[in-house]
């Protein structure tokens, strides 16, 4: 088991640079867990897509829905105590918190392309490429 932010759901599910890491991430481990917050998080990064001309409307909505079936199953939410905790300790926002709130309550490496979360995780948060090597 493994927890993933809502950037590594994004490789997951939208073709780009990335997209084969993700799915050899999911090869390796495909018990994935997320916050809820992912939602929340993917939608905005389907808008920027939609605002940069990397996708129409119609796009979106698909790959929206095609992620929603493939990782609501897998989500957890973090103790929100333990995530402000963290997020005033390491300086994160509470969003962030959350994922790796969510790593500590289940023991598990947290899995996440964002620089400064990784910082915050230490030794628990690893890259994508970190985790399969």
């Amino acid at each position: 088991m493994i927890v993933v932010d809502a950037n590594i759901l994004i490789y997951r599910i939208v073709e780009g640079e990335m997209t084969e890491a993700a799915l050899r991430l999911q090869e390796k481990d495909p018990d994935w867990r997320t916050s809820p917050l992912w939602e929340y998080e993917f939608g905005n990064a389907l808008v920027l897509m939609i605002q940069q001309k990397h996708l129409t409307p119609k796009m979106a909505v698909q790959l929206f829905q095609t992620a929603k079936g493939h990782f609501i199953p897998g989500e957890m939410p973090a103790d929100p105590d333990l995530a402000l905790q963290l997020a005033t300790e390491k300086r994160i926002s509470f969003y962030d918190a959350q994922y790796l709130a969510l790593a500590q309550m289940l023991d598990a490496p947290l899995v996440t392309e964002d620089k400064a979360l990784r910082k915050a995780g230490g030794k628990s948060a690893l890259s994508i490429h970190d985790f399969l090597n």
